[in-house]
């Protein structure tokens, strides 16, 4: 089924091709519900979208589809009508009569409980709209205060009816993991997975009635399962001994209309009302539209002694002393024009009662409950307000009125926040406090109290924040890294760690923060901190192949220091560099030592003795061994006797010199 988002900018979502789906109003185990605009009628109507995964189910869908007939040909004025029902590709659809006004569940929610005459003025034209359904063959199998709603116009309506029959047809009504209805409100047979009929309607309306009158339903266990069970085990005890101020005969009415044995209940609702209006003398209980005349009485499935009586007009003063339990007062401002908005000074619950009144002068502890005459009378001026246009207003306006949305201003500026909710009728009280708070820019609402809902001219509270907290940076210069860290994060700012080069402070120090010590911040803010990494790290260059005094000046230049650390014979030049420690690509840091290899050139020879030995022999002996040799003649009376000669060499014989070196030979001619 498409979502319908309240302000989407994309195209409007429309169900059924006439339907065009507006904000969701609520959501339940079945179903969610939107406000939609019937653009065939030009009026707005409440759509029922049932969730996806039922439309899966084949003998969910036949039940829905008769139950959606039968619900759509029920007319009363009691029933919320269903003005069309559908099938789209993703589940199935009711379009029922929007109500603009709250349910019962929202009443209790804000009122605890409800006076007998209150109770009866909602619970008997309940009775009437499910009586009318029982006549029809329909059981509605799911009442409860939710599916009871009170119109601004004043008339009780009863929703939902279908849906958990259809529900029960796709799974069993009862068992360890599934229940169809709510377990607080469920008969003992439908516990017990047995049929049901009319009078498991009848004992979940004596259950609310309970509800109503004590402000709690009368089993309550902690789970659902457990919940539902005590409605096999215990009988719903009289609500007289739950509450005090119940008169006896309404004792009866609860026992009857909740026995355990279904035998031993009313036949239908329309019984169970008609027990209702014989405790009244014949008066059918009406709720009239604020500020307008009595609405025509419902059609009577049950019997009457007297019939229904058109109820006279009764002065608003006597109207607001009955239902007016507290005195609490607070100034409204400029109230729209809608029931309960008129006057500039209201009562939170109702006007205290006059000087002299009973409520002046409580009853002794020993007194017995005020008499069933007493609440009877009460609850006769509460119909015979309903009978009248200032009484349908002032049953609006004292006893349903307290359940209005509040706008949700969470996070809005307070000038924004005040004008929401001054428009929807509430005063605004702007708590002293302001508490710091990261999440909210100062000035914008950080709490509101209450929250959910509120009866207009009621007080909302308003919490505004100062903004995030105001942070001095401390002064980390010379800190260990790891308690830099936790200092900032005890002041509620978020380090972030920058590594920096420094040659004299040792690392994991911290250097400095940015911003810098003493400066003040929100909290939460960024702060860097400046740790040192140690001294910054030298590539190592090639020096080999150089001569060594070049190396060891192109190593200064870097800020090392080259040291000749051997000088072996090696077939390169003397002098050059041959080796170094570390190599190339290796990182040092200032001052640290390269150590290099020069090369002291080829190893030396001994240099043989030619003495005596022909010039081409010695020669060849010489440069065998990698001498160069040069020859220097001479004559004299030595060449007639050894001609061709070596006479004497240089250097000597047995001395030893770089292959390479030249040797001198001094022959004869």
């Amino acid at each position: 089924m498409p979502d319908a988002a309240a302000g989407s900018t994309t195209e409007p979502v429309r169900v059924g091709d006439r339907y065009v789906l507006g904000p969701e109003l609520g959501r339940g185990g079945m179903a969610r519900v939107h406000r939609a605009h019937d653009e065939v009628l030009d009026r707005d109507v409440a759509v029922k979208l049932l969730h996806p995964h039922l439309a899966a189910d084949a003998t969910f869908l036949a039940r829905f589809r008769r139950e959606a007939r039968a619900a759509a040909a029920l007319a009363h004025p009691n029933v919320v009508g269903v003005h069309d029902w559908g099938e789209t590709e993703d589940g199935a659809y009711l379009v029922m009569q929007l109500i603009d006004g709250v349910s019962l569940r929202d009443v209790l929610r804000r009122r605890g409980s409800l006076s007998p005459a209150e109770s009866l003025a909602v619970l008997a034209p309940a009775a009437a709209g499910l009586g009318a359904a029982h006549a029809a063959g329909l059981v509605h199998r799911d009442v409860k205060p939710e599916n009871l709603l009170i119109g601004r116009d004043g008339v009780v309506r009863v929703t939902d009816f279908g849906l958990a029959r259809a529900a029960a047809s796709a799974t069993s009504t009862f068992g360890p993991d599934v229940l169809v209805g709510s377990p607080h409100y469920l008969a003992p047979e439908a516990v017990q997975g047995e049929s049901l009929d009319a009078r498991a309607d009848v004992y979940a309306l004596g259950i609310v009635l309970v509800e109503c009158l004590t402000g709690a339903p009368p089993h309550d266990a902690e789970s659902p399962f457990a919940t539902a069970m005590q409605h096999t085990l215990h009988a719903v005890p009289p609500p007289s001994t739950l509450r005090e101020g119940i008169d006896e005969l309404l004792d009866d009415v609860v026992v009857t209309a909740t026995a355990m044995d279904r035998e031993a209940r009313y036949d239908d609702a329309s019984a169970f009302g008609a027990a209702l209006t014989r405790m009244l003398g014949g008066a059918v209980p009406r709720v009239a539209p604020p500020g307008g005349s009595t609405p025509p009485p419902p059609p009577s499935t049950g019997t009457s002694p007297t019939g229904t009586s058109r109820m006279p007009r009764i002065d608003r003063d006597a109207a607001t002393q009955l239902v007016a339990p507290t005195t609490s007062v607070v100034r409204r401002p400029a109230a729209p024009s809608t029931p309960g908005g008129a006057g500039d000074i209201v009562d939170d619950t109702g006007p205290p009662p006059p000087p002299g009144s009973e409520q002046d002068d409580p009853p002794e502890p020993t007194a017995p409950r005020r008499s069933r005459r007493g609440w009877l009378t009460a609850l006769l001026v509460l119909l015979l307000l309903a009978g009248s246009g200032a009484g349908g207003y002032l049953f609006w306006d004292r006893v349903m009125a307290p359940v209005t949305p509040i706008p949700d201003v969470l996070g809005d500026p307070i000038d924004d926040a005040d004008a929401a909710l001054d428009a929807a009728g509430f005063t605004v009280r702007v708590d002293p406090d302001r508490p710091f708070d990261l999440g909210t820019p100062a000035g914008h609402v950080l709490a509101q109290t209450p929250e959910g809902e509120l009866r207009q001219g009621g007080t909302v509270t308003l919490v505004l924040s100062n903004g995030p907290r105001p942070v001095d940076i401390p002064d980390l210069a010379g800190e260990d890294q790891a308690e830099a860290v936790e200092a900032l994060t005890e002041a509620g700012l978020q380090p972030r760690v920058t590594e920096r080069f420094d040659e004299s402070v040792p690392a994991g120090t911290v250097l400095a923060t940015v911003p810098g010590a003493d400066t003040t911040v929100d909290e939460a803010t960024e702060v860097e901190l400046v740790v040192s990494a140690g001294p910054s790290p030298i590539d190592v260059i090639d020096v080999t192949g150089q001569p060594e005094a070049a190396a060891i000046d192109a190593l200064e230049a870097l800020g090392l220091r080259g040291e000749v650390v051997a000088r072996p014979f090696s077939d390169r030049p003397a002098g050059e560099v041959i080796a170094q420690d570390p190599g190339p690509d290796a990182t040092r840091f200032a001052d640290d030592t390269v150590e290099l290899t020069v090369s002291d050139g080829p190893e030396p020879v001994e240099v043989p003795g030619v003495r005596g030995e022909r010039v081409d022999d010695a020669v060849a002996v010489l440069r065998g061994l990698g001498f160069d040799v040069e020859v220097e003649r001479r004559g004299g009376f030595g060449a007639l006797l050894n001609p061709d000669q070596v006479y004497d060499q240089d250097p000597a014989p047995g001395s030893r010199r770089p292959v390479g070196d030249t040797i001198i030979l001094y022959a004869y001619n």
